[in-house]
């Protein structure tokens, strides 16, 4: 349901210029040492990382006929798309540790991709994430782009509950940077376009989902391509580097 009112600015969300978006299954068999492996040793790792600046890391939390099915969505909110193409980053993926060989290929229909932030506005950080990954038609990005970060990101906030919203679109050159490293010579990776993003505050995720499906419902009228995949998550924590302790 809308609020009466919604204040007519917010101020950033997402604190870098760019981001690293991954999102996929898991074999459920080894589903609790690829958790382990994540928040213990790989978070660490990459919010190590200079550049990285915040790591958010989410887990399904409804499942639908119209959801795509991923299972876990991790974004990590960097300064500048440079930091994905960094020699410290590279390094990192070239120099995976044993934990990380073993784990990787655990993922299922793993995405990956590197994007610039094109819009990112926020009242605060929510526990409950919706994420649409699209695309515009050839010649539509502008038309796309303005329309999602002014309607479809006014329509959002006006939603009871709705915290934030964020437009993450698909850098190639940062995405192809970590393609040919040996942390992913064996984890078939797929990528994605564009990433619309809301955080919220609902304890009803269905009606949020369809709240927000309903606010991007003229995606193709606006210039998007007809396939729209979507995904619904609630927050399981983050790490920035201040946070980590001494080794």
């Amino acid at each position: 349901m809308p609020r009466d009112a919604a204040p007519p600015a917010f101020p950033r969300g997402l604190l870098g210029e760019a981001a690293l978006a991954l999102w996929g299954g898991i074999d459920p068999a080894r589903e609790a040492e690829f958790n382990d492996w994540y928040t213990h040793e790989h978070l660490p790792e990459r919010i190590a990382i200079p550049g990285f600046l915040r790591a958010r890391r989410y887990v399904e939390s409804l499942t639908d006929p119209l959801l795509a099915g991923w299972r876990y969505f991790t974004l990590y909110e960097v300064e500048n798309a440079g930091v994905l193409h960094s020699p410290a980053y590279l390094s990192a993926l070239d120099h995976p540790t044993p934990r990380t060989l073993a784990s990787l290929p655990l993922f299922r229909a793993m995405s990956r991709m590197g994007c610039a932030v094109t819009h990112s506005i926020a009242r605060g950080m929510g526990g409950d994430l919706f994420v649409a990954e699209l695309g515009p038609r050839a010649g539509e990005a502008e038309r796309l782009r303005a329309w999602l970060a002014t309607t479809v990101s006014s329509r959002v906030m006006e939603m009871s509950g709705a915290l934030a919203a964020h437009l993450c679109e698909n850098d190639a050159a940062a995405t192809r940077a970590g393609v040919d490293v040996a942390s992913y010579r064996e984890v078939k990776t797929g990528t994605g376009r564009w990433l619309w993003l809301v955080e919220g505050a609902w304890t009803d995720p269905a009606q949020a989902m369809a709240d927000c499906i309903r606010a991007i419902a003229e995606a193709s009228a606006q210039g998007a391509e007809e396939r729209v995949s979507l995904g619904m998550f609630r927050f399981l924590g983050s790490l920035t580097p201040g946070q980590l302790g001494a080794a």
